[in-house]
């Protein structure tokens, strides 16, 4: 998985070429079509995207050599992520574990003659999946160890040449995923291999060799993505991680991908470390990250079911039932798919702790998978007592914490309830009034899920409700932000694997970004804008318009790229903030903050942060 600055550092030094510009449960399932129509041409991300919409749960294996040591290299022990076990690391991942401790090469190749995962089963594994009520499987084709899980013929450095086990998973995977509906994916490190002279990653066996990572790149890494392409059947997704080093070889990498299977999704991980714009067919957050808010592009959030991505033998804190279910609805309540992972032992098998969770969560699925598979953001934002998605006219209320008064308020919802009942037992009727511009929800005494009671409110129509408003609230400052804008055009909110958020893609008026606010203040106000921006958009102008008041200034180069000067850096997009100007607020009251080109351009206007308000004495 990510990375982290220590490793880019590093191989910044090595002349690194980086360029500016058991039984199972059962649940209520949507099948998945798997045939011939999968290889038709997809136009775009969106023809891609439809199954992915719709499954929003799946599967991550971290599997490999690593998982023979299951954390633990000759007595040495790795710690356990956000604890305080073992010495400090580099990195506390353990399919990791050869960079930790430096293992050489020659003896990292030797856990390959150990690695015989009799136990392994696909048809049980895919089993386990499909009664947890997932919809797709991604399965670590070769991670940064170079290790390949599957019989490629570009090296033989694989689990069918290198290993007594003599078979290809992934291929008996791929087989039992189609029989069984579940999407077939494939990870695969591209940027990092280990066991390759010539990428620039294994510094302690190859230091100071002159490599040629366009050897290892032409000749390794397209080569075994194309061979996952051709010989697996219908993916559907490659899973790409950590970047590349250039743009030109993740667009190489994309091409590829869709040339073979056009309708295979590409992550957006694949982009290089010169662009803040993903590239790919989907965003995907930050490890571990849970969604701030509701984004403009569709995305996935990579967790782990305890801390470890592969297996780890010390690593016994596993996520329980709830707080996965609570994850995944949260996940889905603002937009994205919800990617849990869990790493085998080398024997093959998993452990049973997490299979117990598993099952249980399934079980969950099974009563309320209506209210995930298909569902659409919720429009209300976070609630205080849980989430809630959509799926047309019907309005799900995830109940996480249930009221000790035993009712619900709901502000904001503009349509008519015509219906309201348990998703588990529908034949349990909620009473729904309005008062003051609210709904109540009256639920019964006890919750029929303790983990999360979903509540179904059928509307008259889609859901309407009204826009978000920033109040005020006697501060002085006021902040506007990505998580409370509305954007239209092509503008979008955007949010990158490095925790960075932003408002992006616009270049002509009819792209905006506007904000509802609530001034209890009245007065003169200071505007001021954060962005970042790129030397080539620098002399775009924007405006700003607040009320009576329209703002008009130029956009700056915030001296974005400082790969220019060679070397990586904590960001490669610096933010500044800048004076636009003053407002005068004479009354109390709601306005509306709209931002937007002053005029076409041939480029991005910036990468917006944030507007501030703050007042003149």
């Amino acid at each position: 998985m990510k990375r982290r600055e220590f490793l880019w550092k590093s191989t910044a030094l090595a002349g690194l070429p980086f360029e500016s510009g058991n039984a199972s449960p059962a649940f209520k399932s949507v099948p998945v079509a798997l045939g011939s129509s999968e290889m038709e041409p997809a136009d775009s991300s969106e023809d891609r995207l439809g199954w992915f919409r719709e499954a929003k749960f799946g599967m991550f294996i971290h599997w490999g050599l690593y998982s023979v040591m299951g954390g633990e290299w000759r007595g040495k022990q790795m710690p356990i992520p956000g604890g305080e076990l073992g010495e400090f690391l580099p990195d506390d991942n353990v399919e990791l574990i050869m960079e930790d401790f430096r293992i050489p090469l020659a003896d990292y190749r030797e856990l390959a003659r150990q690695f015989n995962p009799v136990k392994f089963d696909a048809q049980q594994w895919v089993s386990m999946i499909k009664a947890a009520g997932m919809k797709y499987m991604v399965i670590t084709a070769k991670h940064e160890e170079g290790f390949a899980m599957f019989h490629s013929k570009v090296s033989k450095y694989n689990i069918v040449d290198a290993t007594p086990f003599k078979r290809d998973p992934l291929k008996e995977l791929s087989e039992a995923c189609r029989r069984e509906g579940i999407r077939f994916c494939a990870y695969y490190a591209q940027r990092i291999d280990y066991e390759d002279p010539n990428s620039y990653s294994n510094y302690w066996d190859f230091h100071g060799l002159k490599r040629n990572y366009e050897k290892y790149w032409e000749g390794k890494a397209k080569p075994q993505v194309r061979e996952l392409l051709t010989s697996y059947g219908p993916l559907g997704f490659i899973w790409f991680d950590d970047r590349t080093y250039t743009p030109q070889q993740a667009e190489e990498m994309v091409d590829l991908v869709h040339a073979l299977q056009p309708r295979c999704l590409v992550n957006s991980r694949i982009g290089s470390f010169t662009s803040q714009e993903p590239i790919g067919d989907y965003q995907v957050l930050g490890d571990h990250e849970l969604p701030p808010s509701q984004l403009d592009e569709y995305f996935e959030v990579p967790q782990t079911l305890n801390h470890s991505w592969g297996y780890h033998k010390f690593d016994n804190d596993w996520k329980p039932p709830r707080e996965v279910i609570h994850q995944l609805v949260d996940v889905v309540s603002k937009g994205g798919n919800y990617l849990l992972d869990v790493g085998p032992t080398g024997e093959g098998v998993f452990p049973q702790a997490a299979v117990d969770i598993l099952y249980k969560v399934g079980e969950w699925m099974g009563r309320n998978g209506e209210s995930i598979y298909g569902a659409s953001p919720c429009p209300l934002g976070e609630l205080s007592w849980g989430r809630c998605t959509v799926k047309g006219e019907k309005l799900y209320l995830h109940v996480f914490d249930w009221p000790e008064a035993g009712g619900l308020s709901l502000a904001g919802l503009k349509n008519e309830v015509k219906k309201g009942y348990l998703l588990a037992d529908t034949s349990r009727i909620v009473d729904v009034s309005r008062a003051d511009g609210k709904l109540s929800v009256r639920l019964p005494g006890e919750p029929v899920d303790e983990e999360d009671t979903v509540v179904v409110l059928e509307l008259s129509g889609k859901p309407e409700v009204d826009s978000p408003v920033v109040v005020q609230n006697g501060k002085s400052l006021i902040s506007l932000d990505y998580l409370t804008a509305l954007t239209a055009g092509k503008t979008m909110k955007r949010h990158t694997p490095d925790g960075v958020s932003f408002i992006s893609r616009w270049d002509n008026p009819q792209d905006s970004a506007t904000w509802g606010l609530r001034i209890d203040q009245p007065g003169r106000y200071q505007v001021w804008i954060t962005y970042s921006a790129q030397k080539q958009w620098q002399g775009g102008k924007y405006q700003v318009s607040l009320g009576s008041t329209t703002l008009e200034d130029t956009v700056f180069d915030t001296g974005a790229y400082c790969f220019d000067r060679g070397e990586p850096c904590e960001s490669g997009f610096q933010y500044r903030t800048y004076n636009a100007g003053i407002v005068d607020l004479s009354q109390a009251g709601e306005y509306e903050v709209t931002m937007r080109p002053a005029s076409r351009i041939a480029h991005n206007l910036m990468y917006l942060k944030s507007i501030e308000l703050t007042p003149l004495r």
